[in-house]
Formats: structure tokens, C-alpha cells, sequence
């Protein structure tokens, strides 16, 4: 990915290199621990809504990673973000409803605002990223790049 360095100076090859990532995944799981808890499971609406916004970062920030122009991949980052905060919403609603405690509440809010912080800081660099098109494959010329010699006008197109 062009403009792939990030934070710590290494190079990023793989969404599962973002530490945005590596958040977002961690506190998907710990939110899929909390509602197949049987007394959580019962709610239906409520798994639901906290497991598809949980799902939704890592998915979405996986998704930008492979689109590899940093302005399109930080739409995708955005949108993780938005996720991780609907999360982060629902994890409120779950100490509310006592579904969790306060101590388990407080140590997945702290996760979801590191992830948080952390993909806003992979956003800002993304936005600031200058795009560039990827380099065509070797061997491989468009059409409109090949030049001939018999009978072509200059567009290409016999004459």
C-alpha cells in the first residue's frame, strides 16, 4: 500500500498490521463474550444491534486496507469509526441495563476509546496521504498505451 507507514515506522502489508485493527477485533470478541452470555442472549434486539457495530470496524477497516488509495481507504476508516462508536453507545446501554458491570463496562469502554483514538490518528494520516495510482503490472499495457506502426492513425485506430 502506497503511503503505508504508520506510527512506529513499519510497513504495513496486511490489515491485521493495523494496532486500529487489532482494537476493533479485540473488542468484537470480548463483545461476542459478553452477549452469549445466556442472561445477555435473551435480548435479542440488543446482541444484535452491539454485534453488527462490533463487526462493523474491523470489517470496514479490513475493507479500506485493501483498496489501497489512502483517501478511499480513510472513507472506509470513517465509517469503522462510526461502528466503534455505535459500540461504544451500546456498551453504555449494556451497564444501564446491567447486562455488564462496572468494572467490565469500564475495561470495554476503555478498549473502544483506544480504538477510537487510534483510527482517528490512521484517518488523519490517510486524509493526508497524496494518492497515487497503483503501477500498471509489468507485461501487461493497456490498449490505449500501444503504439503501431502499420496503417494507425495517432489515437490508434487504423487510418
Amino acid at each position: 500500500m502506497a503511503c503505508a507507514v504508520f506510527n512506529s515506522m513499519s510497513t504495513i502489508h496486511h490489515h491485521e498490521d493495523l494496532v486500529v485493527w487489532q482494537l476493533a477485533a479485540e473488542l468484537k470478541k470480548r463483545v461476542l463474550q459478553v452477549i452469549a452470555r445466556p442472561s445477555v442472549a435473551r435480548h435479542f434486539k440488543f446482541c444484535d444491534q452491539i454485534r453488527d457495530s462490533s463487526r462493523s470496524g474491523p470489517a470496514n477497516l479490513a475493507e479500506g486496507f485493501w483498496h489501497y488509495r489512502p483517501r478511499e481507504n480513510a472513507r472506509f476508516v470513517r465509517i469503522a469509526l462510526g461502528s466503534l462508536g455505535e459500540t461504544l453507545n451500546h456498551l453504555h446501554d449494556a451497564f444501564t441495563e446491567k447486562y455488564i458491570d462496572e468494572t467490565e463496562y469500564q475495561e470495554l469502554r476503555a478498549l473502544a476509546e483506544r480504538a477510537l483514538k487510534t483510527g482517528t490518528g490512521w484517518h488523519d494520516y490517510l486524509d493526508n496521504c497524496p494518492d497515487k495510482p497503483p503501477p500498471e503490472r509489468r507485461g501487461r499495457r493497456r490498449q490505449s498505451d500501444k503504439t503501431s506502426t502499420d496503417d494507425s492513425g495517432a489515437d490508434g485506430t487504423e487510418g
